[in-house]
């Protein structure tokens, strides 16, 4: 019996389990691969906070309202912006190095991004993700008797007693059969969903597990038509996984060009190129259809080659693989799935509607993004939010009643998982895409419903996670952040709210 049991080990994840361990909680983290991995890993760009003496709360708040157009909850957004120098701080102390001003160990050197007002988003190079990662992993080991690990675990479902979430049913690697874990407070920190698309940014495991597993158990669900798709991945089809080109590469100068050099954000968008993301993917999309070809580009030829290697180290050698030296080639780019601005919802705590259970990082829908992520808050909400849910089952949710059984329950794999899930990728990305249709949406969610039969567990939070977003795009009759309907091109304020989904 632990205190809490984490499924999921990105930066929420991590974060909730070493400042449970700190207070002298016990922890089992599981994760679905080899080792702690996630969305975060993969994170270039960085985190924004307010660090500068020129940049204010109020202005972080401004930007992420205006990029969330509409349906952020305001409370939500202060308590992430308010709370963003002490995640930094907490982050600092677990060993995070922070890239810094050349000369001046104690100034960040802050990028500026696509949405924001000032240079808020501080990073490492362009790997912040990974150095995020590398130092809670760091400091995971020092907490060895207080955290226990089981990697390559699938989770199947979580467990129920009187109405409160106790556990999980978990599959471990090669096991022929599932066995109960159970906790006193369960921790949903599975990541996002944007591996249910064609073309997506995220690792192999972002399936929305943590979805459907809430939702099956009567959790309310929010804001799931809100997929933000990148504009900007590197179109490179020769690479087996999808390469991000971040947001601070446009905060850098890059310039958005179509195949004849026209820079076609001018007259989309004040912001041109740094405009938020939902207006460039799609006008990306737009000037591939309207130009007929598989790609724009990204021009950042103009700044010294010295300098883009400098601030994009990674970035530079992997196009540098692809043969596009970006201190002289444009960069071939192209719209991808990205992130979920909606999810399981939970409170200003990261408590969701079942007793016991809370959800943090991407998985969650904590309302701060509204219909579209600013860019760089996600790291910070994962933060934030795990920290809050820390102090709030220290507080009030280590004394549940409940009782222990076991559970052996016979694993089947039977049906061609990978076809199947290419099947629901392709139905996602051409029925529920960067641009929707009312019909195309009812189409795509007849085609997934066909594919229900015999599902296999391998198979059904994948499948099940595709159905509940197209179901909830087709509540928002209206275009509004990352919903955009050829039937309803523009916004409605009788749409002015929040859907939610719950199993009936």
């Amino acid at each position: 019996m632990h205190d809490i049991l984490v499924i999921g080990a990105g930066i929420a994840g991590l974060t909730v389990a070493l400042k449970a361990a700190e207070n002298g909680m016990s922890v089992l983290l599981l994760t679905k691969g080899a080792k702690p991995d996630g969305s975060t890993n993969y994170a270039q760009g960085g985190i924004a906070a307010v660090t500068s003496p020129e940049d204010t709360f109020e202005s972080h708040i401004a930007d992420t309202l205006e990029a969330g157009d509409g349906l952020c909850k305001k409370k939500q957004v202060e308590i992430l912006t308010k709370n963003a120098p002490n995640a930094i701080e907490q982050l600092i102390k677990w060993g995070v190095n922070f890239t810094t001003v050349k000369d001046d160990a104690n100034s960040f050197d802050l990028h500026l991004e696509g949405g924001h007002s000032f240079r808020r988003i501080l990073h490492t190079a362009d790997l912040t993700g990974k150095e995020i990662m590398r130092a809670l992993l760091a400091k995971l080991k020092q907490h060895s008797k207080g955290i226990d690990f089981i990697e390559r675990s699938t989770v199947l479902d979580l467990l129920m007693q009187k109405s409160r979430c106790v556990g999980a049913i978990v599959a471990e690697q090669n096991a022929k059969k599932a066995r109960a874990i159970y906790a006193k407070t369960v921790v949903l920190a599975t990541g996002g969903a944007g591996q249910l698309w064609l073309h997506s940014t995220n690792p192999p495991d972002a399936c929305g597990d943590g979805f459907s597993m809430a939702y099956r158990i009567g959790a309310e669900l929010q804001d799931l038509e809100f997929m933000q798709f990148h504009p900007t991945s590197l179109y490179a089809p020769q690479l087996r996984k999808t390469f991000l080109i971040s947001e601070a590469v446009r905060g850098f100068g890059g310039i958005l060009k179509n195949h004849k050099g026209k820079e076609f954000m001018n007259d989309v968008h004040p912001l041109r190129s740094l405009a938020p993301r939902d207006i460039v993917a799609r006008a990306i999309l737009r000037e591939m259809q309207l130009t007929g070809k598989d790609y724009m580009y990204l021009d950042v030829t103009h700044r010294k080659a010295k300098d883009i290697k400098t601030h994009f180290p990674n970035i530079y050698a992997k196009c540098l693989e692809c043969k596009i030296d970006i201190a002289k080639d444009w960069i071939p780019v192209v719209p991808a799935a990205h992130y979920m601005c909606g999810g399981v919802l939970v409170d200003s705590f990261s408590r969701t509607t079942i007793n016991g259970l809370y959800a943090c990082g991407e998985v969650s829908a904590t309302g701060v993004h509204g219909a579209n992520r600013l860019a760089s808050n996600s790291l910070l909400e994962s933060v934030v939010f795990a920290l809050r849910a820390c102090k709030d089952i220290e507080k009030n949710c280590l004394n549940p009643d409940f009782k222990l059984s076991t559970l052996n329950s016979q694993l089947s794999t039977t049906r061609d998982v990978r076809k199947l899930k290419k099947e629901v990728q392709t139905i996602m990305w051409e029925h529920c895409g960067i641009v929707r249709s009312m019909d195309g949406l009812k189409i795509g969610l007849e085609k997934l419903k066909k594919l229900e039969k015999g599902a296999t567990f391998e198979f059904r939070n994948f499948l099940e996670s595709a159905k509940l977003v197209m179901e909830s795009a087709l509540k928002r009759k209206e275009s509004r952040g990352l919903q955009c309907l050829t039937d309803y091109p523009e916004k409605n304020p009788k749409y002015l709210k929040h859907y939610t989904i719950k199993r009936k």
